[in-house]
C-alpha cells in the first residue's frame, strides 16, 4: 500500500503582508526615482529650447551690427545711455523695436522707444531671424505682425545686453544673482564685465531676475 505524501501546509500560500509591502515600498521608490528622472529631463530640454532662441538672438544681433554698423533698437534708448556707460538691458517687447528689425519685411516698422513715432530699423529688409509664432501668449512672437513682442517658454520677454560703448564687454548680471553658488562662487567667481558684445538672456520658469534658474547665453548652468 502505497503511503499518501504530505503537502507541507505553506507550500500552496501567497505572498506574506509583509512580503506584499517591501514590494509595493520597492516599486514606488523606482516610480519616484523615475518620475524625478523625467520631470529633470522634461525641464532641462525646455531649457534648451530657450537657450536655442538665445543662440539665435545673438547670432542675429551680431549680423544686423555688422550689416548696418549699429545695434537693432531704436536711436532713443542709445542716447539713454549714462556717460561711458552701456544701456540698459534691452526688452525683447513690442517698444524696443529690436525683434521687428530682426524680423523686417518690406511691412515691417519697429517701435520707437518711447519717443512716440516710428521708425523703420531695417531698411534693407533683410531677415535676419526665424522665430515661431508663440502658442497661448508662450515661446515665440506674440504678434503676428509688427511691432513684434518675443516671450519665452514661460510667457516672459528676452533681455538684451549691448555693448554700446564700444569697449567689447557688458555688465554682468551673475554679480547680483540670489543664488550664492553663482553670485560668490570662490571656486570660479563671476567676472565684473562679460567679455561679450551681446548677452541674452531669460529669467526662466520663476519669472523673477537674477536667480539660480535664469536661463542665460554666457554660461551652461
Amino acid at each position: 500500500m502505497k503511503s499518501k505524501r504530505t503537502v507541507p501546509i505553506n507550500a500552496h500560500q501567497g505572498f506574506t503582508l509583509i512580503e506584499l509591502l517591501v514590494v509595493i515600498t520597492i516599486i514606488a521608490i523606482l516610480a519616484s526615482l523615475v518620475m524625478t528622472q523625467a520631470t529633470k529631463m522634461m525641464a532641462d530640454a525646455r531649457k534648451l529650447q530657450v537657450q536655442t532662441v538665445i543662440k539665435d538672438l545673438r547670432i542675429a544681433i551680431t549680423s544686423y551690427q555688422v550689416e548696418y554698423n549699429r545695434y537693432p533698437v531704436n536711436s532713443s534708448l542709445l542716447s539713454s545711455a549714462s556717460s561711458g556707460a552701456d544701456i540698459p538691458a534691452i526688452v525683447t517687447d513690442e517698444n524696443t523695436g529690436i525683434v521687428s528689425a530682426l524680423m523686417s519685411t518690406s511691412s515691417s516698422t519697429g517701435s520707437s522707444g518711447g519717443s512716440g513715432g516710428s521708425t523703420n530699423l531695417n531698411p534693407k529688409d533683410i531677415k535676419f531671424i526665424d522665430l515661431p509664432i508663440a502658442k497661448n501668449g508662450k515661446f515665440g512672437l506674440v504678434n503676428a505682425q509688427p511691432p513684434y513682442k518675443l516671450v519665452d517658454l514661460w510667457g516672459t520677454p528676452y533681455y538684451v545686453l549691448l555693448d554700446t560703448n564700444g569697449d567689447k564687454q557688458v555688465m554682468n548680471p551673475d554679480l547680483s544673482n540670489s543664488d550664492p553658488t553663482i553670485s560668490q562662487n570662490t571656486i570660479s567667481p563671476p567676472p565684473k564685465n562679460l567679455p561679450t558684445e551681446v548677452a541674452v538672456y531669460s529669467w526662466g520658469l520663476d519669472k523673477m531676475p537674477t536667480t539660480k534658474d535664469d536661463v542665460v547665453s554666457w554660461r551652461s548652468k
